[in-house]
C-alpha cells in the first residue's frame, strides 16, 4: 500500500507537461522582442521595466490559458530584487539562489518553464534556468504551493536588478491534472517576508507598476499593481 501514492503521483507527473500547449512553429528569437504599447514602466532609479512576464513565444503570459470567471489571466511581474553589494552579475545571481533557498523557495520541478522578464531595454531569460521544467517553490508540485520565476540581473546604476512573477497555485485533479491560480498577492507578501529574514535582503517600499488589470476580456487576479522591492543591506 505504502507504493500506490508515489506511484499514482509519477503517473500524473507524465501527464503534466501533456497540459501545456504544445508548440509546433519555431520560437521566435528573443532579440527580436518589442514590447506593445504600456507593458513597459520607466521607474526612477531603476529605469525601464517589464509589467509582464514573458512566454517563449514572446507574449504576455496567460497561466498557459487557465481562465477566471471566464476571462484570461495574465501573469504580472509583482517582485523587484536591487543588488547594490555584487559587484558582477554572477555573483548577484548566487546571493540570488542563496536567498531563495535559505527562505525555503528553492527550485522545484514539474513547471512550466522558458519565460523571460524586460529589464534596462532587452529580456532576460528565467531563473532558474530553462530545461528542467523548474521553478523557485515552497513545496512540491502536487500541493497548493507558492512558485515563480526570477529575471535577469540588469546593470543598473552600479548594482543589479532583478524582476520576478510569483503566485500561489493549487492542484487541480479533475477533469484532468494541472495547477490553477489561487493569488499573485498572498506569494508576493510570503516571499518578501521570507527574503527579508533570510538577512540576504530587506524589504522597501513597494513600487507601482501599474499592472492591475480588470476588463471584460481580461484580469490580473488580486494583484494590486503593486511590486515588492527588496534591496540588499
Amino acid at each position: 500500500m505504502p507504493r500506490i501514492l508515489p506511484a499514482a503521483l509519477l503517473a500524473l507527473s507524465a501527464l503534466l507537461p501533456a497540459c501545456a500547449p504544445a508548440q509546433t512553429a519555431p520560437l521566435p528569437d528573443p532579440a527580436t522582442y518589442r514590447p506593445g504599447p504600456g507593458d513597459t514602466v520607466t521607474l526612477p532609479d531603476l529605469g525601464p521595466v517589464g509589467r509582464w512576464m514573458i512566454t517563449k513565444t514572446l507574449e504576455p503570459a496567460t497561466w498557459l490559458g487557465e481562465r477566471v470567471g471566464g476571462r484570461t489571466l495574465r501573469e504580472p511581474i509583482n517582485v523587484l530584487i536591487l543588488d547594490r553589494t555584487s559587484t558582477t552579475p554572477e555573483a548577484a545571481t548566487a546571493r540570488l539562489n542563496a536567498a531563495m533557498t535559505a527562505a525555503g523557495y528553492g527550485p522545484k520541478n514539474m513547471h512550466s518553464d522558458g519565460y523571460s522578464g524586460q529589464l534596462a531595454g532587452r529580456l532576460y531569460p528565467q531563473l532558474p534556468p530553462t530545461g528542467k521544467g523548474l521553478a523557485f517553490s515552497d513545496g512540491p508540485w502536487y500541493v497548493s504551493n507558492h512558485h515563480g520565476r526570477v529575471f535577469g540581473p540588469a546593470p543598473v546604476q552600479g548594482s543589479y536588478l532583478f524582476s520576478a512573477a510569483f503566485s500561489l497555485e493549487d492542484m487541480r485533479w479533475l477533469p484532468r491534472p494541472g495547477h490553477t491560480y489561487n493569488s499573485f498577492t498572498a506569494t508576493r507578501e510570503d516571499l518578501a517576508a521570507r527574503l527579508s529574514a533570510t538577512g540576504l535582503y530587506r524589504r522597501a517600499a513597494n513600487v507601482d507598476l501599474g499592472n492591475r488589470l480588470d476588463t471584460p476580456q481580461e484580469t490580473t487576479g488580486d494583484h494590486d499593481g503593486q511590486a515588492a522591492l527588496l534591496t540588499t543591506p
